[in-house]
């Protein structure tokens, strides 16, 4: 027991790691490209991901969890040939699956295409339809992809999950940038599709690395290891309905942020231009909106997954263990983490909204600039929501009640779809109420998450340690950031400037966090090497 809780740690340290890298890298990606695609290029990218994630996540986000868990549960009864039967169910209906949304992306372009732009435009819908064929075989890649990560991690084989998401992110970074650049004389359109294509060829190439990586170790678990059969799930037909009664709830709840974010695509430039705006420039406002600000926005969130990752198996481990404190402090610690983060990073982006966009996005004009300015401060107060949804998600699922975030997300994604309208058709909000409707949308699902915890555990609300520390010393560090901002600009500094009170920010924040001792041992035992820093915060409180 012990040993395959080490090795489940492992596997969560590496997919931390993994996702690290792959956060970094698809930033790296996104932000200039869209200094050089532009804002009518972006516009054209960013169209088709909605689109493309509400697809994938049929066979993405429940499918490889619902075969990680079979497989394992048969790898544990050393029943490899079960296991192996698995995965070869699954790997045919992955297959239908992806060949079927893969085909319906191929032939519903132009529909989808149509529905999107609201242009009316003949000659629009045909060059936004580029974009949606250049993405379609990838639903087919990424859904064989998926049989493979989730037989492999069953057998608790995370590296070849981990190499195949890097795989995929530098492929993308490489050809996707390549492809636009040599396509950008063309058209934007073309640019869109060129950056696409690269996506659609880092997937097959990440397909191929994880095929290779089951090739290279299916030997250490082959059907001839283990001869153990579970005869109530030994048929094809019993396989089917455990792996559909496992995926479809996670389905279900992994479909609410995309299907949100059609309705961005949507909603936002129809209603803008039934405010009077020409479609040009309701295109130009969402493509600052979904391709300059969002990207910026949720950089934090590379933080708040990676402790969400740590805190699953120690929370688990701790309720399993029935240890009832152990799990209320826990509890308390993901709360109080999510403050600690999201706190500072929203205080940052607020205050140097405009110096950010700036130095990232130097080609934009200065109106366009003016609405990024107000978008990202906006959406800068969600970050503190976002923070407290993806590490409080984190702690939840240890509790082993995966339902209930999915369901207070749902409640935000509901009050997003219904403010966005009411806020965007406010003539002095128009596209701030988009941002606002997704402020919205965190705050309502990370209060409930937060609630339900303190109930779920009945840990006593410690409102000064957990809530007021990290704000009040936010705030102080945010004024603190603006100072020294303009105080390097009047030296002549340009993106220095920025970068320098970025550095300013994180030694006032660090100072504050150890003066008033923000974290106790306690909190430092669910961060993965931290234990360095109990010399920092040792006493207890």
């Amino acid at each position: 027991m012990e040993k395959r809780q080490r090795s489940f740690v492992s596997g969560a340290v590496i997919l931390g790691i993994a996702g690290l890298i792959v956060k970094v890298i698809g930033a790296i990606f996104r932000i200039p490209l869209a200094t050089l695609i532009d804002k009518e290029g972006m516009a054209y990218y960013e169209t088709v991901y909605p689109y493309y994630s509400t697809l994938l996540v049929i066979s993405s986000a429940g499918l490889p969890t619902a075969i990680s868990k079979m497989v394992s549960e048969r790898a544990a009864l050393n029943d490899y040939r079960g296991a192996k039967r698995v995965f070869n169910c699954a790997l045919v209906i992955l297959a239908v699956i992806g060949t079927v949304t893969m085909l319906l992306m191929l032939l519903g372009a132009n529909a989808f295409s149509s529905l999107a732009i609201a242009s009316g435009s003949a000659d629009d819908i045909a060059k936004q339809s580029m974009s949606f064929v250049a993405m379609a075989p990838s639903l087919l890649f990424v859904s064989l992809m998926c049989a493979y990560r989730g037989y492999l991690q069953g057998m608790q084989r995370m590296e070849g999950t981990a190499v195949s998401q890097v795989t995929e992110q530098v492929i993308k970074l490489v050809i996707g940038y390549s492809l636009a650049a040599y396509l950008l004389p063309m058209g934007y359109e073309y640019a869109a599709m060129g950056a696409i294509l690269g996506v659609t060829a880092s997937e097959l190439m990440a397909l191929i690395v994880i095929w290779a990586f089951y090739m290279r170790n299916k030997r250490h678990f082959t059907p001839e290891l283990g001869v153990r059969a579970i005869e109530d799930n030994s048929g094809l037909e019993s396989i089917v309905k455990r792996l559909a009664a496992i995926a479809i709830p996670v389905t279900i709840g992994a479909s609410i942020m995309p299907i949100t974010g059609i309705v961005d695509s949507i909603a936002i430039r129809r209603i803008l231009m039934e405010l009077g705006y020409q479609y040009e420039a309701a295109n130009e406002m969402f493509s600052i909106f979904r391709g300059n600000v969002m990207p910026i926005i949720n950089m934090p969130a590379v933080l708040t997954v990676a402790i969400a990752v740590s805190l699953v198996p120690a929370i688990s481990a701790k309720a399993a263990e029935r240890d009832a404190r152990g799990v209320r402090h826990a509890a308390n610690t993901g709360i109080k983490l999510a403050m600690i983060i999201g706190a500072p990073c929203a205080a940052g982006l607020f205050v140097l909204a405009e110096p950010i966009i700036t130095m990232l996005y130097p080609r934009l004009t200065a109106a366009d600039l003016q609405i990024a300015d107000t978008l990202m401060k906006i959406s800068a107060v969600g970050v503190l929501f976002l923070s407290l949804v993806q590490t409080t998600t984190g702690v939840i699922q240890g509790l082993g009640k995966p339902g209930v975030p999915v369901k207070y997300l749902a409640i935000g994604g509901v009050i997003k779809i219904a403010s966005i309208i009411g806020l965007m058709f406010i003539p002095e909000l128009n596209i701030a109420g988009a941002a606002l409707s997704s402020v919205l949308c965190y705050a309502v699902a990370g209060v409930l998450d937060t609630v339900y915890l303190y109930k779920r555990t009945r840990i006593k609300v410690q409102w000064w340690h957990t809530f007021f520390k990290p704000i009040v010393s936010a705030v102080l560090m945010g004024e603190v950031v603006w100072l020294a901002y303009r105080g390097f600009t009047s030296l002549g500094m340009d993106t220095s400037a920025t970068l320098l009170s970025v550095a300013v920010g994180a030694i006032v924040y660090g100072a504050l966090a150890i003066l008033l001792r923000m974290f106790d041992r306690h909190d430092l035992e669910f961060i993965p090497g931290a234990a360095k820093l109990q010399r920092l915060f040792g006493r207890k409180r």
